[in-house]
């Protein structure tokens, strides 16, 4: 029987093993996490953005500085609402998160070579189990959130 393990020790280790392969394509976590972020919803502004990351907005607008520099995303006037800009994710910023998928995926083939074909599948379900289980959380997040909006400009 396996030994357990700390959660955190496994989330560090897969967290650097995934900077690794980001490295291959020259992008670093946080302007990957920024990337992923404009595919789910786009144009989302930058205070949506460290809502969803959970980080600063100061944070976004210095990640996203060299993304734009990069030509990876541009910053548009949003047509509803002439004061917001939102961020939009380049033909540029779809090619290089593509390719940096494709490194995190080798690598994690790499790690998946190491077990037997039905732990293999296991690990790659688990991780799809929590990307849902993340998703809901922010979902449900995002709804008390706006609820709570409205019932202030109420």
């Amino acid at each position: 029987m396996a030994e357990a393990v700390e959660p955190g020790v496994v989330v560090a280790a897969l967290a650097k093993s995934v900077e690794h392969a980001l490295l291959r394509v020259e992008l670093t976590l946080p302007q990957y996490r920024m990337l992923s972020v404009l595919t789910v919803e786009e144009p989302p502004t930058a205070s949506r953005v460290a809502w969803m990351l959970s980080v600063m907005p100061a944070t976004v607008t210095a990640v996203m500085d060299g993304l734009v520099a990069g030509r990876y995303v541009r910053r548009e006037r949003d047509p509803h609402d002439r004061r917001k800009v939102t961020l939009v994710i380049t033909s540029e910023g779809r090619h290089l998160l593509a390719t940096a998928n494709e490194e995190i995926n080798r690598r994690l083939g790499e790690l998946a070579s190491l077990l037997d074909a039905e732990q293999a599948e296991r690990a790659m379900a688990a991780l799809s189990l929590w990307h849902e289980a993340l998703a809901g959380e922010k979902q449900a997040e995002w709804a008390a959130r706006e609820g709570a909006r409205r019932k202030e400009s109420r």
